[in-house]
């Protein structure tokens, strides 16, 4: 069996050793009603929308926090979820907040903020016992829906690969039986049939480049697989 064939086996089989973490969770400010508010901050290699769906399951399954702004028709660029109670950050009731916007290299920068009330926001100076709490709540979601986002990327690009292996059997089995049956036909048509052969190897050929490109994401998507750590 040809190299290109089992290249998913390769891939599955392949072990990484590496140092990076895949997320870094940052003490940051955001400006938001005209003023400057402390944050925390993280960036991740999904689209906003991706995060803040994700953003919304997350609260949603565990502490029942429903999240507005964003919907079939709503996608605004700050989520909210107003008068809920957290215990894992405080026994008050707070509003908490969420900045999702693109950032460079195709990835997102999630800001998330809170307080409880007008103008009493949590920050690591004036309530750092609730500002860990927030940060342990940034770490849990970071770590679910990283694990569960590159597991998706890396069955959709080997899903992707043996698409194209299969194409590859299939075109090179077109080829065998083209040869076989020129050596029957006439002439005019055995050249027909040469390059029509000539064209399925061209596209194997791209295949192939194409296997070569997705096998250098999947080793990236490993890798940043195992740098999910808390931090």
């Amino acid at each position: 069996m040809k190299k290109y064939y089992v290249v998913s086996a390769i891939i599955l089989a392949f072990g990484f050793s590496v140092n990076a973490q895949t997320y870094k969770i940052d003490t940051a400010r955001i400006n938001f009603e005209n003023l400057q508010r402390p944050s925390l901050l993280v960036k991740y290699d999904a689209s906003p929308k991706t995060v803040k769906k994700a953003w919304d399951d997350y609260l949603k399954k565990n502490y029942d926090v429903k999240v507005k702004g964003i919907g079939f028709l709503t996608n605004k660029e700050i989520i909210t979820a107003t008068d809920v109670s957290i215990a894992a950050i405080s026994d008050k009731r707070m509003n908490i907040y969420a900045s999702v916007t693109d950032a460079p290299g195709e990835r997102s920068e999630l800001n998330f903020f809170t307080s409880f009330g007008y103008d009493f926001f949590i920050g690591p100076d004036n309530y750092p016992a609730e500002f860990a709490g927030m940060k342990k709540i940034l770490n849990d979601f970071s770590m679910d829906f990283l694990i569960d986002f590159y597991g998706s990327e890396a069955s959709r690009i080997t899903s992707e690969i043996k698409g194209l292996e299969k194409d590859i059997r299939k075109n090179n089995k077109d080829i065998k039986q083209n040869t076989r049956k020129a050596r029957k036909k006439s002439s005019e048509v055995a050249s027909g049939m040469q390059s029509k052969n000539i064209s399925l190897q061209m596209e194997n050929d791209q295949k192939k480049i194409r296997i070569s490109e997705l096998v250098k994401e999947i080793e990236n998507v490993k890798i940043k697989q195992a740098g999910i750590t808390r931090n």
